[in-house]
């Protein structure tokens, strides 16, 4: 693995924690409900998950960031968003709304109707920054680990 592939994705997973940061801090000072509003917090949402999901450097080589030092509710929402992510924002996993099929041919006019789950209790604006501010204050600690091998190159 090259220090130096390793060092990019280190620096393109802050540029998007920094991204996540900066949308949920317009999002929490405009009013919800619009699309856009929803479409910057799912946007969000992903910035979040890239670098926590497999990014491929040269010869398939894979990087990832690690699951951040976080307290057990931390965590809990940290998964939360990777699974919402994986389950709806990139994918449409139908079994999360748990859908079904119903019905009638002999009804006056027999058209089948989806029944589903509603997607509820998304995370909250500010929880998320929240989290994306810890992930952020840990990788911005962890980053003598680069400045030092970069200073002792000739």
């Amino acid at each position: 693995m090259s220090i130096d592939e390793e060092y990019m994705h280190y620096q393109e997973s802050i540029t998007s924690l920094n991204r996540a940061w900066r949308t949920l801090c317009e999002l929490e000072a405009s009013k919800a409900g619009s699309a856009i509003w929803s479409a910057a917090y799912r946007m969000a949402l992903i910035e979040y998950c890239k670098p926590f999901k497999i990014s491929y450097g040269k010869d398939k080589v894979r990087f990832k960031l690690p699951v951040p030092n976080l307290n057990q509710e931390e965590l809990i929402l940290h998964q939360k968003i990777l699974d919402f992510r994986d389950q709806v924002l990139a994918h449409s996993d139908l079994s999360v709304l748990d859908a079904r099929v119903s019905y009638d041919k002999n009804a006056s006019f027999p058209v089948p109707l989806i029944v589903s789950n509603v997607l509820g209790g998304l995370p909250q604006v500010n929880d998320i920054r929240h989290l994306v501010e810890l992930v952020l204050d840990e990788l911005y600690a962890k980053q003598g680990k680069y400045e030092q091998h970069y200073s002792e190159k000739p």
